[in-house]
Parts: C-alpha cells; structure tokens; sequence
C-alpha cells in the first residue's frame, strides 16, 4: 500500500507531530511505502519515512497570507507528490497551515482521502471546547462563537471562512475521519463529519519499561506529585500548583515536580513564589530517555490537569504503563485512559479543591495507588500498542479501498475483525 501523507500544522511541535513521525516506521515495517509533505514551520526530525518539508511562517501576521492564498510552493510539492509517488490513498493530518492550497488540490483526487482530528478545530474555532464558566461547549463553529466570551477574537472570523472552505472543498473528498478519542468522534458524527471512526493512539514504550514496571520510590522520599508536559496555560499547572498548596495543609511534606517547558514557565514560577511554595516545587526541564526514567521513579502519582481541551494526551498513557495512577481532569480525551477508581481519579476542569482531594487519596493510599497504577499498565500493554494501532490502520484503509461503506462511530478494532462497522 502506498500512503502519501499531509501533516499541515503550524502550531507547537507536540504529540501529533511525534505521532505523524511513529506511525510512519510502523507501516514501513509492514512493507507500506509513505511519504510525508510536512506543512509545518520547524523541519520534522528524521523518520523511516519518505519527508517533503514545506517551511510555512509561524508569526501570525506572515503566515495567514499562506494560509488563505493558494502558495505556489506548496501546490507544487503536493502536486509533484501525487504524480510522482502515486499513492493508493492520502491520509490529512490537520487542516492548519496552507489550507487554501490543500483546498485547492484535494477536489482534484482520484484516490480516498481519509483525515484524522488530532485535535479539535474542526468543530470549535479555538480546539478549546469551553466557554467561560469552564462549561464544556456542545462545538460547532458559528458566528454564535464571537459572542460568547470565549478566547476567539479576531480568529473567530478567520475560522469561520476557513470552515467553510474546508466543508465546501474538502470534506465531500473525505472518506473516514479519524478520531484518537471517544470525545471527538462524536463530535465530529454530531456536526456532520461522517463516517467517523474511534481509533485511539498509542504510546511508543522502551522495551525495558515494557518488561517490568517502573519501581516505587522507596520510602526516603516524600509524597511526590508529577507533571510532565508543555508549559501552556490550558494545561492546569497553574491548578495543579494550587491543589498543592491545598494539599500541603493536611500533609505538609508533599512535593511537586514538573518536567517540561514552554511559554507559561515565568507565571508558573511567580505563582510558585506568591504561594511561598518554592521549597515544594521543583521545575526540572525537559526530559528523556534515560532521565524521563529516572523522573518517573521519582514520583508517585502524575497528574494530567487540564483545563482545555486534550484530545488523547499520550503522557496519561506513559505515567500508567510506568505503573503511576493518574489524577486527570473530564476534557476530551482524557476519560479513554483514566477511569475512574479503576486506571486513575478523575475531578472536574478548573477545580484545584477537588485536585487536591484527589491527589490527597492517592497520597495517602499506596495500596490504591498500586492496584490502580498495575491495572493501568495492564490495560496499556493490551490496548495501546503501536502494534495494534497499526492493525487497526491498516483494517481502516483497506475498507476504503475495497469500496466499504463505513458506519460512523464505528470501531476502527471492528474493522480489523472483519466487520463493516
């Protein structure tokens, strides 16, 4: 099978962009050939697949003439893609950075196009889903969405058209959307973007982690929280920050770790100040390979806190099969990894009282935290491995190709096994 791929993203390199990159060597171990045409502003890291990079301006106010007229540049890399690798199938990865390029080429296909929503733009101007409040929006972007407080301003009415180009240009060519979490494949079915199919992500796992469960701190160290990820304002460190200082009243020796960096770091630090915390907390940067291991031995639970939309954070996936339960928050993608007194703890979006009851249980139960962390490195290991996210690819292609009429919200597994969804 031949599958050319379009990742047109501009936004900050993260876990869709080392999804793109991952699933790439997986098809390539199964004989697929793939080609990349990264629309993106930093070049993609080397993978085991073929990659076109198109550089695409970042700055807003260079970047939104690329975006709403057609660039030559990246019509002819598109072009020459389909012309010269001859794909069996297109896979869009985003509809972002050049999308009126995309939009002028997509029309002209004469093979499937299948798309995947990495995130939610699609059905909310922002990917936010929240109103103000922190009430959970029911999505769709419509002029409603410039009135109601939410953080879309003058994109609001950029969004607006984009859509409409989108829905007019693109999505009659779309066969399948894809959606990594339960939360936006039925917002994709509900606003109209049929058939889609729930095909959950996966977590790529160092053998040695895969082999035995990351052991328990011993005894010397206190209580420990983790956070792992982009320093960002939608992803709740600031309440997570806060849960502590709660937290530290009823155990006064609980710590705080937070791996990562990003552009909320400096307000992150003043709140960390302001609260007289700075003997809690720590900010340690970046981590991977052999110190990511070593960060995950260092703490007893991970909390994934966010405030704002989170489609499928792969982090969820890391901290369990390390064996950490995870407290996380009731936003999109989060309640397919963290269940409830079963893999984690989950507490309401924006709430650092009911973040600090949760993380204090966990604290205070290592027999809970055992059984929850063994059940979630169990459930990683059967259910979200780049072997079966592979299988489960490979079904959903092969149906489009043999000219299957697909169900939406059906199980991509369903397709592996067989069925017509």
């Amino acid at each position: 099978m031949r599958i050319l791929r379009i990742d047109s993203w501009d936004g900050r390199p993260g876990g869709a962009q080392d999804y793109v990159r991952e699933i790439g060597v997986e098809l390539a171990r199964r004989g697929h050939v793939t080609k990349v045409v990264n629309l993106v502003s930093e070049p993609p890291p080397a993978s085991g697949s073929d990659n076109a990079y198109v550089p695409v301006p970042s700055a807003w106010g260079r970047r939104l003439p690329h975006d709403v007229i057609a660039a030559p540049l990246v019509e002819s890399t598109i072009r020459d893609a389909l012309r010269e690798f001859r794909p069996d199938l297109v896979h869009l990865h985003h509809f972002d950075a050049a999308f009126a390029s995309i939009a002028r080429i997509v029309p002209e296909l004469t093979v499937p196009l299948v798309m995947t929503s990495h995130d939610a733009e699609l059905v909310c101007p922002i990917s936010t889903l929240v109103r103000p409040g922190n009430i959970v929006c029911e999505g769709g972007i419509e002029v409603r969405c410039l009135f109601t407080g939410c953080h879309v301003g003058f994109g609001g009415l950029y969004n607006l058209w984009q859509r409409r180009v989108f829905d007019a240009e693109v999505a009659p060519k779309v066969r399948a959307y894809l959606g990594p979490s339960y939360s936006v494949t039925n917002y994709l079915d509900a606003h109209g973007y049929r058939p889609a199919i729930h095909l959950p992500s996966f977590a790529r796992i160092p053998p040695e982690v895969t082999a035995a469960p990351t052991p328990a701190p011993p005894d010397s160290v206190p209580p420990t929280l983790g956070y792992l990820g982009r320093l960002e304002w939608y992803k709740g460190v600031h309440d997570l920050i806060d849960a502590l200082a709660i937290l530290r009243r009823e155990v006064p020796t609980v710590r705080l770790t937070i791996a990562g960096d990003g552009p909320f770091r400096g307000a992150l630090d003043a709140q960390v100040e302001r609260l007289g915390l700075r003997a809690a907390v720590s900010f340690v940067g970046s981590v991977g390979g052999s110190s990511k291991e070593e960060w995950f031995r260092g703490i007893h639970v991970l909390a994934t806190p966010s405030n704002f939309w989170e489609n499928f954070p792969l982090v969820a996936l890391e901290g369990l099969v390390r064996g950490r339960p995870v407290v996380g928050t009731q936003i999109g993608g989060i309640p397919d990894i963290v269940e409830p007194e079963v893999t984690g703890l989950l507490v309401p979006i924006a709430d650092p009282v009911g973040l600090a009851a949760a993380l204090g249980r966990l604290i205070g139960d290592p027999g809970l935290r055992s059984r929850l962390g063994g059940e979630g490195r169990r459930r990683v290991l059967a259910r979200f491995t780049p072997e079966l996210h592979a299988d489960r690819l490979e079904a959903v292609y092969r149906a489009i190709l043999d000219g299957r009429n697909l169900a939406s919200r059906s199980e991509a597994e369903a397709l592996r096994s067989g069925g017509s969804g």
